[in-house]
């Protein structure tokens, strides 16, 4: 038991694990994420429904979304992805949580939408081959790895017509001064949200401040089992993001706070970026 909780709280290298897959495929936390995204009430999963209109809103007056082929990565319950179509996009949504898939297909089956929804890991699995515009919103490229980020906008690249655009949001350096590096023990940890039985929650939360990285472990002890979250966060600089963008082939063409076109501030927490395929 000592060599398990002092591994626990030893400070890991960074992106040593990647936990993705337990967290949106294990058959009741794949339900409580489903659930917190269409929760108005909370941005832990997906922003409410007013911020997801003003980005839409934005992105379509930046690049008239009309008759454009639009491929959402990391789409969940095509919160975005059925308000593209509204606009008029050519959408298809790619999301791994079968959950979140198949509630998106039953919103676009009752509103009458032709989305495709595609169930696919979008670092490994099968992708559109051409489109015009890529989203990935909610900052879900600041939980991959260096390695990660690089394969997958190499992808991007790949899928994307020339001239194409990426839509993309990144955790800023600023939102790192809400973090700090703190244990947690409780029953039941976060009201139930990791098990629908008995258990014990464990948190550990890192600060890695010399590359502007974040890490919240967390292990949960149920009766029969005994298993563990790493949930990253890389957090960017303007300069940054955009010399990892320019790398992998893009330039930056608009840069605000969030996707909603206010300017960026040096406090801003969120990134917004269009950038297009050189």
């Amino acid at each position: 038991m000592y060599k398990f909780l002092n591994n626990f709280l030893k400070r890991q290298e960074p992106f040593s694990r990647y936990t993705a897959d337990d967290l949106w495929t294990r058959p009741h936390l794949a339900k409580q994420m489903l659930k917190f995204h269409l929760d108005q009430n909370t941005d832990l999963a997906s922003r409410n429904s007013q911020a997801i209109e003003q980005t839409v809103n934005w992105i379509d007056n930046q690049l008239n979304l009309s008759n454009k082929s639009l491929c959402d990565l990391g789409c969940g319950p095509g919160l975005y992805a059925q308000r593209f179509c509204e606009k008029g996009a050519k959408v298809t949504g790619v999301d791994f949580s079968t959950n979140s898939i198949e509630y998106a297909k039953s919103q676009a089956a009752k509103e009458k939408l032709r989305i495709d929804y595609i169930r696919a890991d979008y670092l490994s699995g099968a992708l559109p081959d051409t489109t015009d515009i890529v989203t990935m919103i909610c900052c879900d490229f600041c939980a991959l790895s260096p390695e990660q980020r690089g394969s997958l906008l190499k992808r991007i690249s790949e899928m994307l017509c020339p001239g194409g655009h990426l839509v993309i949001d990144v955790a800023s350096v600023a939102s790192l001064k809400h973090k700090t590096e703190t244990t947690l023990i409780e029953k039941q940890l976060m009201n139930g949200f990791w098990s629908c039985g008995e258990y014990v929650g464990m948190q550990r939360s890192y600060i890695y401040p010399g590359i502007s990285l974040s890490l919240d472990r967390y292990l949960i002890i149920e009766p029969n089992d005994t298993w563990e979250i790493f949930n990253w966060m890389q957090h960017f600089t303007p300069q940054s993001i955009e010399s990892e963008l320019n790398q992998a082939g893009f330039e930056i063409e608009v840069m605000s706070d969030s996707l909603i076109g206010e300017k960026l501030e040096p406090d801003s927490e969120v990134i917004g970026i269009i950038a297009r395929k050189t």
